[in-house]
C-alpha cells in the first residue's frame, strides 16, 4: 500500500447511479483482498447510512414539504451530507499514529426498517483499504465537493439509463413493489437522481464503463 511500507492507508470513492453496481462491486472487492490477505484488511463504508430517519422527513422545520422529502427520499438534500464528510474525515484522521486501534464508527441502513442504524460498521486504523461508495461522492455542489480531499482514488461507473431503468424496475418489484409502482419509482425518483448525478459529478479518476 502507498509507497510500499504497508503501513499506508487507501480511501477509494465508489460513485454512480442507482442501480450502476457500487455496492455490489464494493462487496466483492472487499471480499477479495480480504482473502488475498488472510485478514480484514479491506472494510466498504456505504453513504447509504447516512439517509435522514424517516421521522426527520416528516418534520416540518427540517422540510418545509415533509410529503415531497418523503416520495423523494434517495436525492441528495434527504441525506445528512455534511455528517457524512465528517465521518469520512474523521475515519481518515483516525490513522492509529496515536497508538491505538479504536474504531471510526459508522451507520449502515437498515433495508427492513427503511432507515439508518446508528454504529453499526467500524472502520479501524488497521483497515488498508476503505472502499467508500455512494451515488453522490462526485456531485460538484453542496456538501458533497470536499469528499474529494480524502479519497486516494476515484471510480465512477457509467452504465445506460436503459439497464439503469430496467435494473431498478426489477429491484422495485423485488421490494413489493407492483409493475406500475416499480416504474413510477423507478422514472420518478430514481432516474432523477440519475439523470442529476450524470450531469454533475465532477471527474473522477477512472470513468468506467
Amino acid at each position: 500500500y502507498g509507497d510500499g511500507d504497508g503501513d499506508a492507508r487507501v480511501f477509494v470513492g465508489i460513485a454512480g447511479s442507482p442501480g450502476s453496481g457500487k455496492s455490489t462491486l464494493a462487496s466483492a472487492v472487499r471480499d477479495r483482498l480480504n482473502a488475498a490477505a488472510g485478514a480484514e484488511v479491506c472494510v466498504v463504508f456505504p453513504m447509504d447510512g447516512f439517509h435522514y430517519y424517516r421521522s426527520q422527513l416528516a418534520d416540518p422545520d427540517m422540510f418545509p414539504d415533509p410529503d415531497e422529502a418523503r416520495a423523494r427520499r434517495g436525492a441528495p438534500w434527504t441525506f445528512d451530507a455534511r455528517a457524512f464528510v465528517d465521518r469520512v474525515r474523521a475515519a481518515r484522521a483516525n490513522d492509529g499514529t496515536a497508538g491505538d486501534d479504536v474504531p471510526t464508527k459508522v451507520p449502515a441502513f437498515d433495508h427492513e426498517v427503511h432507515d439508518p442504524e446508528e454504529d453499526a460498521i467500524d472502520i479501524y486504523p488497521s483497515h488498508k483499504v476503505i472502499l467508500v461508495e455512494g451515488n453522490y461522492l462526485l456531485l460538484d455542489h453542496g456538501p458533497w465537493p470536499a469528499l474529494a480531499d480524502y479519497f486516494d482514488f476515484s471510480l465512477f461507473l457509467e452504465v445506460a439509463d436503459t439497464v439503469l431503468e430496467q435494473r431498478l424496475i426489477e429491484r422495485w418489484l423485488g421490494m413489493g413493489q407492483d409493475q406500475a409502482g416499480a416504474i413510477a419509482k423507478t422514472r420518478d425518483k430514481d432516474m432523477l437522481n440519475a439523470r442529476l448525478i450524470k450531469t454533475r459529478s465532477i471527474t473522477a479518476d477512472l470513468h468506467w464503463h
